[in-house]
């Protein structure tokens, strides 16, 4: 009995020190119920109008009292070490003090939704939740309760003067990193999140590395990031994604979705013509579960879903542009000052393909094919469609332009690269493979090879 006993303390205390050891749950669905001392103790610190976010609750994640307890609860009891750098990380909020910190600058916290453009705003400490708050994910939520509890030390934005907001009237951005405003400091959770975190999810790290390079890429008039370009390809059964970076190969996660390559801001998706599904550049999370993409302007399709016959994302010149094209055959484009697609306009081809990139034209855009080959230059601005010389080969699957060259897949998985002695096996991609994108690399983090 006595032997017995003993088994059964060492048993105990070891499932207690493996539920201690356990990351945090990143999905509202995840989070347990909260003690109604826990849940006070909570409400008291952040001064919450709990009735103005549906009434008190403690287990139910749908009312949104309880998604901002979850938030609450991830940086109260989130954890780091101080072993780990990169260059988002400037000390603009000690490590080990978020909770204090942003209790300290929070005098009160309500929901409402009278500014619906916005995700949240602050007035004199004051926070109140816009619709755009309860629909994002849990780190999402949190960047948001940090980048707000800046903004209460006297730190504002200004207007963008580079990057997809540019020439509007809204003051959005920051002048720079430097400058250590609410991106800054949002972006630097984010980074202690992924690279000195301890006992986050390995998925809620995944989603920080996600989120502090799409939103570096926007927010700042002078940009924190360094970029390089890397190559990312589907294997022939699309059950693998390798990236190519710096002469090497590793493979990445990817997604449990049938579908397209498509490059983004951070990197790139698998998008179905309905869904777009992230793929993570940087660190295998070694999880299975979908993250959808709220990063880049993919996050358009959780708006009004609909099955599309194309989505692009792309840069042309020092703009970003996002076009769609129906399954009706129309097509607009995003108006980034306005905030809404332009007015669908029916096009006066039958689409069958598109790319970013042609053989023999250098500047990045996007290309529409008819059903005879002929190629269109379609131009967002004016709504234009542009005819080009040539006519698309196709047993090119996909033709991105990588280092002043162009790289095309072909039909047969094979990867050819073209350049002024025409077209040749390329030596590097030895394997068959069933798609192909560039992908914009940064280096606030590392890509790790594994």
């Amino acid at each position: 009995m006595k032997t017995l006993t003993i088994t059964l303390i060492i048993l105990f205390f070891l499932k207690i020190n493996s539920v201690l050891a356990a990351d945090m749950p990143y999905l509202d669905s995840e989070v347990g119920c909260f003690t109604q001392a826990q849940a006070n103790q909570y409400i008291a610190d952040f001064k919450i109008d709990v009735n103005s976010f549906g009434g008190q609750e403690l287990c139910n994640s749908n009312i949104d009292t309880k998604k901002l307890l979850n938030d609450i609860n991830i940086v109260k009891n989130g954890t780091f070490t101080n072993s780990g750098q990169n260059n988002l990380i400037r000390g603009f909020v000690d490590i080990n003090n978020y909770y204090n910190w942003m209790k300290q600058q929070t005098y009160g916290v309500q929901r409402g939704n009278d500014v619906p453009y916005a995700t949240a705003y602050n007035s004199g400490g004051y926070f109140t939740m816009q619709d755009g708050w309860a629909k994002l994910s849990t780190l999402g939520r949190v960047g948001t309760f940090v980048h707000e509890a800046r903004h209460t030390q006297g730190y504002r934005h200004i207007v963008c003067t580079q990057g997809p907001y540019q020439g509007t009237s809204v003051s959005g951005c920051d002048r720079d990193y430097n400058y250590g405003g609410s991106h800054a400091v949002e972006m630097e959770y984010y980074a202690h999140v992924s690279v000195q975190g301890t006992n986050f999810h390995p998925v809620y790290k995944k989603m920080a590395r996600l989120m502090a390079i799409a939103r570096s890429n926007i927010f700042f008039n002078t940009t924190p990031l360094k970029t390089r370009e890397g190559v990312l390809a589907l294997s022939e059964d699309g059950q693998k994604a390798y990236l190519y970076d710096q002469a090497q190969w590793v493979q990445r996660e990817v997604p449990d979705l049938l579908g397209r390559l498509k490059r983004t801001s951070f990197g790139a998706v698998i998008f179905n013509g309905l869904n777009a599904l992230s793929i993570e550049m940087y660190q295998n999370s070694g999880k299975p579960d979908p993250v959808v993409d709220t990063y880049s302007y993919f996050k358009l399709l959780l708006e009004a879903p609909s099955q599309l016959k194309e989505f692009e994302e792309f840069d042309a010149g020092i703009k970003r542009y996002v076009v769609r094209i129906s399954k009706e055959n129309k097509i607009s484009s995003w108006n980034f000052p306005n905030g809404n697609w332009s007015q669908d306009q029916t096009l006066p081809l039958e689409v069958v393909k598109t790319s970013t990139s042609v053989p023999g034209v250098k500047q990045a855009g996007l290309f529409l094919m008819n059903t005879a080959g002929q190629i269109f230059a379609y131009q967002p601005e004016t709504q234009r469609l542009v005819s080009q010389t040539g006519t698309w080969d196709f047993s090119n699957k996909q033709v991105v332009s990588y280092k002043n060259q162009n790289l095309i897949l072909k039909n047969n998985g094979k990867i050819y690269i073209q350049n002024n002695q025409g077209q040749q096996a390329w030596a590097e991609a030895p394997l068959v493979y069933s798609d192909l994108v560039t992908v914009p690399l940064y280096d606030a983090f590392e890509v790790v090879k594994e």
